[in-house]
């Protein structure tokens, strides 16, 4: 298996926001904001970098939806082989400001885009955690925000302790009457 029996370094999915860098010792960058920005660059007109690494991106989402069924040496070489094609990639001209930004950028972080290639235990993408958030954004925007403090640090406590008692498989009552009680998550019981 890649991922070696010593414990792993710990890793996170981020976007390519500066204030994200720095959390973990490895990080991926997310692929579904990499590819909009691909997407970007391309419908500003860029003919020389975005298009083909718009490719280089679904190719290595491809890789990475058929992961659990691939061996570990099947990954090392595909993510090789992500790393080459970058490389000449990288060696292309971009035809668009959009396209130069867009290039420059993965310079800087070209070795956080494929980790989730050969790391099992890393996404390719960000988007679970954007999800988890966007019913706190939804109430958000639909109330005008929280008039204290307190409303505010209320409703992120309890809508944490719901994320995570979904993520052991309870409901929002079990997860929000184990933390009212002091106890730790709980995985819910099997129906067996």
């Amino acid at each position: 298996m890649i991922s070696s029996a010593r414990p792993s370094p710990r890793s996170g999915c981020a976007d390519r926001y500066a204030a994200q860098a720095g959390h973990a010792d490895e990080r991926q960058l997310c692929l579904a904001h990499l590819l909009g920005d691909s997407q970007y660059a391309i419908d500003s007109g860029d003919t020389g970098f975005a298009p083909g690494f718009h490719k280089l991106l679904q190719r290595a989402v491809g890789i990475g939806q058929r992961r659990a069924d691939l061996k570990d040496s099947t990954l090392a070489q595909y993510r090789a082989d992500l790393d080459r094609r970058l490389d000449r990639l990288l060696a292309a001209t971009p035809t668009t400001e959009a396209g130069r930004k867009l290039a420059q950028g993965i310079r800087k972080c070209r070795g956080d885009l494929f980790l989730f290639v050969t790391r099992r235990d890393v996404p390719a993408s960000n988007n679970d955690c954007e999800r988890a958030l966007r019913p706190s954004v939804i109430f958000r925007k639909v109330t005008g925000g929280f008039r204290s403090k307190w409303g505010a640090q209320t409703y992120a406590a309890a809508a944490s302790v719901i994320a995570t008692g979904r993520l052991h498989g309870n409901s929002a009552l079990q997860a929000l009457q184990a933390a009212l009680a002091g106890r730790p998550v709980l995985v819910a019981p099997d129906p067996g």
